[in-house]
């Protein structure tokens, strides 16, 4: 065969490959795009780039304090396999995506009991994606009869009503119960105890408050109180009143900081009553806020409480052991 016919066989060759891999490339691009209109992208997208979480081990608690930006959400795993959300960040898309991703790298297919603790954007802002794709076996929501009701509340209680999950009230006295007799564990809702008593214009002093305790090692979640409702808490801890409850507000030994670190809480009188050794802001990196504020990072560190937070750490996560010690990655 001469050079010319070699070359000529060679070209047509060469043109047949590029055919057919252009034909693939459209087949690819046309069956996306199908995919993309028949499958809502919520469903599959989430479980891309995921981020890089360790396994639980046998018998920890583990505290996953979420990285959504300017805003709340942690994440319980029992020992007894039981999972717990409390809050789901902003309504910003990179705090939904966060949020879904971190559920996925965990493998979260159910979550058994979802806490919303007030109506800010940024504390139920990714909840309604959860409701709506992942399994939930019942939500909690706070009495809203004085607090401002906004689309992001509004769309959480919707996706609820849509997959038919069960609501219940988040006041004092609301627990979860182990669901194996061999783990002893405590979570229970502390404040409010009933929304008459809260006498605040301050909507934040409507959040619903959680304290948790696990071989002793106690911790809690103080969403976005003020101080007036932090030293609230301490007169009915000190009166005995949470008792009924399994509740020693004194021991606590792990804090989520109230408000983001605002200066508006965090009160000497508050950390003086508490045991706290670990506290934890989460925080959005440059938020307009200015949170955490230096006057509750100079408390918090003059009462020589190690503080991480979600804006310099990333997430952060406590394992609390079967011992009673504990870890923060």
């Amino acid at each position: 065969m001469s050079y010319k016919a070699v070359k000529e066989k060679n070209e047509q060759t060469l043109k047949r490959i590029k055919y057919i891999l252009l034909s693939v490339l459209l087949l690819l691009v046309a069956g996306l795009g199908i995919f993309s209109a028949i499958v809502p992208a919520e469903t599959w997208k989430y479980y891309f780039s995921l981020p890089e979480v360790s396994t639980r081990q046998e018998n920890d608690l583990r505290i996953h304090f979420i990285d959504v930006g300017q805003g709340d959400a942690t994440f319980i795993e029992f020992p007894d396999g039981q999972t717990l959300l409390i809050d789901g960040g902003g309504t910003a898309m990179q705090s939904e995506d966060a949020l879904m991703r971190y559920l996925n790298a965990l493998q979260v297919k159910r979550l058994d009991h979802v806490f919303v603790t007030h109506t800010d954007e940024d504390h139920c802002g990714g909840v309604d994606k959860v409701l709506l794709y992942k399994e939930v076996g019942e939500l909690y929501l706070p009495d809203v009869e004085n607090t401002q009701v906004n689309t992001a509340y509004a769309q959480t209680y919707a996706a609820a009503v849509k997959r038919g999950i069960p609501i219940s009230l988040c006041k004092r006295g609301v627990s979860v119960a182990p669901m194996d007799e061999s783990y002893s564990y405590t979570f229970s809702v502390v404040y409010p105890y009933l929304l008459s008593d809260v006498s605040s214009e301050n909507s934040n002093d409507y959040s619903v408050v959680t304290w948790l305790d696990y071989q002793g090692v106690s911790a809690l979640f103080a969403a976005d109180i003020s101080t007036a409702t932090e030293l609230s808490l301490v007169a009915d801890d000190a009166r005995g009143m949470l008792e009924i409850y399994g509740v020693d507000l004194s021991s606590t030994e792990l804090l989520k900081v109230s408000h983001h670190g605002s200066r508006y809480s965090t009160s000497e009188e508050f950390l003086q009553y508490l045991n706290v050794q670990t506290a934890v802001i989460s925080c959005g990196k440059d938020n307009a806020y200015g949170h955490p504020h230096a006057e509750t990072l100079h408390r918090l560190t003059a009462s020589g409480i190690n503080v991480y937070r979600t804006d310099e750490q990333g997430n952060v996560v406590v394992s609390i052991h079967s011992d009673g010690q504990y870890v923060v990655e």
